[in-house]
């Protein structure tokens, strides 16, 4: 269990809103209370203000919790710990409606928003369980929400073994044993004299007094212990035996196992071997219960500290080791020197026995942490720099973890290239391989949307047989990527050999070379209140020569201690402004509010500027602003578009490293608002939504759908006749208007006959429901089709459907004064035979009567069970011409609900 961060205790208090009193101890019915120590504990509380009293004076331990209730206790402890910001008002409204339609009270909701975009809650419970605020919360529910808070800052366990040891573990939903797991391993919660942690039973007030007492001490004061290393045994090269003198007193005897035992680097969540501990390290023990289950260092050996470089071993041959780099994916050969120290599982071995124990161990990982050496030799009658391995460090791991920049990805491979190098690297995922976006588990087709929408990077777990077992994607690089030295220096030289710095009258080298090449490294200049990439280190040499002004810098480093970035500026405050390059990202956006902008696919803020589409001293425009569906293009407009419901806006973005907005082109891509006037020569439109009236651009002829174009036309729209009816809008890839539906067309009123049902076959038409009645169809020209389900749009495939026995088509059918079909919507309801081929729009099967029709794929389809066919397989083509035998069934909206066969 380790702790994810440090916690920094802060003195930031947020008020209770508890329909409650203010905090108050001593409440005159404490003695009500049955348990020893219940006063100081309830005291305790609400001293902190956690959990208050009534205005009577009283505490009422025995009365139930709600879930509002209990969302409250949770935000509390979180923000008056310091751990967590109290929940800002403008990412909240994005909430606040929904609560309001679910009733959560007013006092609530800004902790219930904060639950939900924390992942503490989601939607499902708060439409079913804090709906009016009244409804009492389970003991299992409680668990949940302080499961998942703390889960945020400590590992949960996925076989739950310390929850299932309560006598009825069996009672307590499955979703909810790994959070239960986590209290008990912290100490939060128990079981009752029987051992029962009664999952189902109400919790009262006094149950949740114990339960903030304890998580508000986890969280101010940790659950680790700490000591120092006194001893170190090593039993055939994988039982270690650390003696460690403890702090409080006493000593601790842990035992580890190579590859079961983690041990962290400080307060990361870096791992570092076995077999670079030492005496004299301080460590902190972490338990679950009374056994130590992992080690953390605090001063002394580390990854960082002790190696070079950490990688993986490709071979061995030849007194010389290939080397896969952790870090940048590249791989390297060093020879291993005469006299080198070989530590192998803790354990000095010679190179012949290096040699067995590779291959002993082919089937593992060999992760290796190197010192290097360089020599000064003479090769082919030159002198050149030869590196040498000096001290190499290995255990035997079943996977390795990779961290890069997503180039591309599929649903079953990510292609990345590696931080702190130009190389890249494509990695396959194992069957059962696990798909998270940040914290929360997802699907590689979400995965995908996210990759898509612009710059992510992303983390993968590789196992024994190098397929992916888990892949974590996030909007932010992951720290143990880089880490940046946080330190400015004075520049004195910089040349293609070394950059030479002081700091505080002491001077540091940074030398390039084999062990650190160039390639590797990028080099940035301040220039003109921006950062620019200077290309090579003969421009960065230049820069840094042509000033007579001190010329500063900062150095930024992979973990191994590589550099891989190198920052120039005259200016000591640029890296206030900003240091990172330029961010890009696309996507439809969620909203826009006080200067704020959020896509729908993302959880990261972009600020925007004041101003837009300026003019510098050569005329040219800063900071461009587009919107391709308007004329005017300003930001007052940008805004209102993406808080209006009545539009969808997709918009690509350039930010700089503090995420503020330096460049937008968006544009429309649907709208839906009443007629106000429609311009056939200025190719304008305009209508009406609750947010006001717009004007859009339009193409000279969009395209009139869903209506017969003889009884409406443009002319028809141009005129005062349908001012005020409902309009919807298509866009094309312009943003520009290219397409007219009026949700109420001419027929509205016409007295059409109207019938529907299921259809079959008739000579020159249809039947319905089996009935005997025929209606015969007009012509194609001048009938009014739509179907749902399928991208056809011609009378004789929707023949083919309804004669075809393995195809089910529910018609609705207007008929005119001579009952003939003028108008027929078509919705599939089933459909079967062989798959032909698909992809991420359509499926295509074949029927037993051979007719070849095409199926609207939506982006999930809800139950997928053909053996051996996967969600995946459909989304990228891969199930084609396979001889799948399925069974198709469609929602009523002609939605692909199911797909078995």
């Amino acid at each position: 269990m380790k702790r994810k961060f440090a916690l920094i205790l802060s003195a930031v208090m947020a008020a209770s809103s508890l329909p409650l009193t203010a905090y108050a101890a001593n409440f005159k019915d404490i003695n009500n209370v049955p348990w020893a120590g219940a006063e100081t504990v309830i005291n305790s509380v609400a001293d902190k203000g956690l959990l208050s009293g009534y205005e009577d004076g009283t505490f009422r331990a025995k009365n139930n919790v709600t879930y509002c209730e209990a969302m409250q206790m949770v935000y509390n402890v979180l923000v008056k710990t310091g751990v967590a910001k109290s929940m800002d008002a403008v990412e909240a409204y994005a909430y606040m409606g929904t609560l309001d339609t679910y009733q959560v009270p007013k006092w609530a909701q800004m902790a219930v928003a904060y639950g939900l975009k924390n992942g503490i809650i989601d939607m499902q419970l708060v439409a079913t369980k804090f709906a009016g605020g009244n409804t009492a919360a389970t003991r299992e529910d409680v668990a949940l929400l302080f499961g998942n808070a703390l889960g945020m800052y400590y590992d949960k366990v996925k076989d739950a073994a310390e929850a299932k040891k309560f006598a009825d573990y069996w009672s307590i939903s499955g979703e909810r044993l790994v959070q239960i797991d986590l209290l008990k391993r912290l100490g939060v919660v128990s079981g009752d004299n029987y051992n029962n942690f009664n999952p189902k039973k109400n919790i009262n007030r006094a149950e949740m007094a114990v339960m903030l007492n304890k998580t508000n001490s986890i969280l101010t004061e940790g659950v680790e212990e700490s000591g120092t290393i006194t001893n170190i045994t090593v039993n055939e090269n994988k039982y270690y035996n650390f003696t460690v003198r403890m702090t409080q007193g006493g000593t601790e005897n842990v035992m580890a196992t190579l590859g079961q035992m983690p041990v962290y680097s400080g307060n990361t969540t870096q791992t570092v071997a076995l077999s670079s501990l030492n005496k004299g390290d301080q460590v902190s023990l972490i338990r679950s219960g009374n056994s130590v289950i992992a080690m953390r260092v605090t001063k002394g050996s580390t990854a960082q500290s002790k190696y070079d470089m950490t990688g993986y071993v490709d071979s061995y041959k030849n007194d010389s080791l290939s080397f896969e780099n952790e870090n940048t994916g590249e791989t390297v050969k060093y020879p291993i020197k005469s006299g080198a120290k070989i530590v192998v599982g803790g354990q000095t071995v010679t190179r012949t026995q290096l040699k067995t124990l590779l291959d002993d161990h082919y089937k593992e990982h060999a992760y290796a942490g190197i010192k290097t050496t360089i020599e000064r030799e003479k090769q082919n009658g030159n002198y050149e720099d030869v590196t040498y391995i000096e001290e190499l460090y290995i255990t035997f791991t079943n996977e390795y973890t990779r961290v890069g920049e997503v180039k591309s990805f599929s649903t079953n491979s990510v292609n990345m290239k590696f931080i702190g190098s130009s190389s890249e690297g494509t990695y396959y995922f194992a069957a059962n391989c696990e798909y998270y976006i940040g914290g929360t588990k997802s699907t590689a087709a979400a995965l995908k949307k996210l990759a898509d929408s612009g710059t992510v990077y992303v983390k993968v777990t590789v196992n024994a047989d190098e397929k992916v077992s888990k892949v974590i994607m996030s909007e932010d690089t992951f720290d143990e990527g880089k880490k940046d030295t946080s330190r400015t220096y004075k520049v004195k030289s910089l040349n293609d050999k070394k950059l030479v710095v002081e700091e505080n009258k002491e001077t540091t080298t940074f030398t390039f070379g084999s062990t650190n090449p160039l390639d590797n490294i990028t080099f940035y200049g301040y220039k003109g209140n921006d950062w620019e990439n200077l290309g090579n280190v003969d421009k960065a040499e230049a820069f840094a020569d042509n000033t007579d002004d001190t010329m500063y810098c900062k150095v930024v480093m992979n973990k191994s201690n590589k550099v891989t970035e190198i920052y120039l500026s005259t200016d000591k405050q640029a890296w206030n402004k900003t240091s990172d390059e330029k961010r890009e990202r696309k996507g439809t956006v969620a909203s826009i509010q006080n200067d704020v902008l959020k896509f729908k696919t993302s959880s990261v803020s972009y600020t925007l500027m004041d101003k837009y589409n300026t003019k510098d001293s050569d005329n040219k425009v800063k900071n461009p602003l587009k919107i391709g569906s308007t004329e005017t293009q300003s930001k007052k407009l940008l805004t209102r578009l993406a808080n209006d419901s009545a539009f969808e806006l997709y918009a690509e973005i350039a930010a700089d490293g503090n995420n503020k907005v330096t460049e937008i082109d968006a544009r429309l891509t649907a709208a839906t608002g009443k007629l106000v006037e429609y311009d056939q020569d200025k190719k304008r439109i305009k209508i009406e939504t609750s947010g006001g009236e717009y004007e859009l651009i339009t193409t000279s002829k969009p395209k009139l759908t869903g209506e017969d174009d003889k009884k409406f036309t443009l002319d028809d729209i141009a005129t005062s006749k349908y001012v005020g009816e409902k309009i919807k809008l298509g866009f094309n890839s312009s943003g520009v208007v290219n397409q007219f539906t009026l949700v109420n067309g001419p027929n509205v009123g016409s007295g059409l006959t109207k019938v529907s049902g299921i259809a079959t076959s008739a000579a020159n038409g249809l039947q319905v429901d089996g009935k005997s009645k025929e209606y015969s169809f007009l012509s194609e020209r001048k009938m009014t089709l739509r179907v749902y389900g399928s991208p056809t749009e011609s009378l004789d495939t929707v023949k083919k459907m309804i004669a075809d026995p393995n195809v089910k088509v529910y018609v609705e059918a207007g008929l005119d004064d001579q009952e003939r079909v003028e108008t027929l919507n078509v919705y599939i309801r089933e459909a079967a035979g062989e798959l032909t081929s698909c992809d991420s729009d359509y499926i295509r099967i074949r029927t037993a009567s051979g007719n070849k029709f095409s199926l609207d794929l939506p982006g999930k389809v809800k139950t997928c069970n053909v053996k051996g066919l996967k969600q995946e397989d459909l989304e990228d083509g891969n199930a084609d011409n396979k001889g799948y035998t399925v069974k198709v069934v469609l929602t009523d909206a002609g939605v692909i609900s199911s797909i078995t066969g």
